[in-house]
């Protein structure tokens, strides 16, 4: 008894092993990483600030250089770049996005101007504006920071996507894995994408009347948000499927570890995927879990802008679960009817009874 009580714990042991090594391995010592800024002025300005600005933060960051504060812009509100720099604004410059609450504010601004977009993630604006700050410090001049897309004020903590996107992968491998385990063998692939469709059909409905009317975090397209659920529901089920397969009872394991322990540092959505180490960057366009965060991102504060891409990867995810869940099923019954046919063959023929001859 006391072996079977410790042959069962070990899964519960190895997950929280698993949270707690991959998150803190991952997230616990954030440092930019080639993080990409910009700066905008005129080339005989800009190059050399730029020039000098490089050589200090060396790797951590990638400064670019733009000629207008226009183009500058652009670039913060389509998430291109973290953050811009204006060395010597117009006074139009001063006003365009809000004052970003982040730092502290000139009463009266007269030095340069720092573009944001918090909505792009408010962990990063701060170690995008770090080499920025200290440039300005350097030139005895106060930075004035203008946030062109802001946080939702029912979202200021930058969390909903993170939640929302939890909740989704949560929706998608935790139904597979109650299903194999309660039913095994018994339970079908087409009853278990059939379920799995209606469930997350019904649970992205939910959480969104949960994060978004009731609570009022989660906004945008309502349409939208139910074709990202539901597609990360399929895409994170059918690859949990596709692990059942080959782990059995123990498919909650490495569905958690992909899905979930690596795929939350890898999206970026809880912290600037350039402060993340080399190995979880591999699987930031990889992983579900970025495109169910990027896609709600998009669609909360940026107009829905490149969402097709995260639903391509989503789609993917979903067909290719399937397909190879499919030829696992497919091959594993012919060998079945391939043994059993052998076995036939190599059985002995029954005795005949020989009819007696009586004299």
């Amino acid at each position: 008894m006391a072996r079977k009580i410790m042959q069962a714990l070990l899964f519960p042991f190895a997950l929280s092993v698993l949270l707690v090594g991959v998150y803190t391995a991952a997230m616990h010592a954030p440092a930019p990483h080639e993080m990409k800024v910009a700066v905008a002025g005129p080339p005989a300005q800009t190059a050399p600030l730029a020039a000098s600005l490089q050589k200090a933060v060396g790797h951590a960051y990638d400064i670019t250089t733009v000629t207008t504060s226009e183009r500058a812009r652009q670039l913060v509100e389509h998430r291109t770049v973290a953050a811009a720099y204006v060395p010597a604004p117009s006074p139009g410059d001063r006003t365009a996005g809000t004052a970003s609450t982040s730092f502290a504010q000139p009463a009266q601004p007269n030095g340069p101007v720092l573009y944001v977009a918090s909505a792009a993630g408010a962990a990063g604006v701060t170690m995008a504006a770090a080499p920025f700050e200290n440039a300005a410090v350097q030139q005895r001049q106060f930075l004035q920071v203008r946030d062109l897309v802001p946080l939702s004020p029912h979202d200021t903590s930058d969390t909903t996507t993170m939640y929302a996107s939890i909740g989704l992968t949560l929706a998608g491998y935790l139904p597979v894995v109650v299903l194999t385990t309660a039913f095994g063998p018994a339970l079908k692939r087409r009853r278990a994408v059939a379920a799995l469709a209606a469930f997350g059909a019904v649970t992205t409905i939910t959480i969104w009347a949960v994060a978004g009317p009731v609570l009022g975090a989660l906004h945008g397209s309502a349409p939208a948000i139910w074709v990202t659920g539901w597609l990360t529901v399929m895409a994170v089920g059918m690859g949990t499927l596709l692990l059942s397969r080959f782990c059995g009872r123990l498919t909650a394991l490495p569905a958690a570890a992909i899905f979930m322990f690596l795929g939350m540092p890898a999206s970026g959505a809880a912290l600037p995927i350039d402060t993340m180490p080399a190995l979880v960057r591999a699987f930031h366009d990889v992983l579900p879990l970025t495109s169910t965060s990027g896609s709600l991102r998009q669609i909360m504060y940026f107009d829905g802008n490149g969402i097709a891409d995260y639903w391509l990867t989503l789609a993917l995810w979903a067909i290719a679960g399937l397909a190879l869940t499919a030829a696992y099923d497919t091959l594993k019954a012919r060998r079945s009817t391939g043994r059993k046919e052998t076995s036939d063959d190599r059985a002995p023929l029954p005795l005949q009874a020989v009819p007696s001859t009586s004299r």
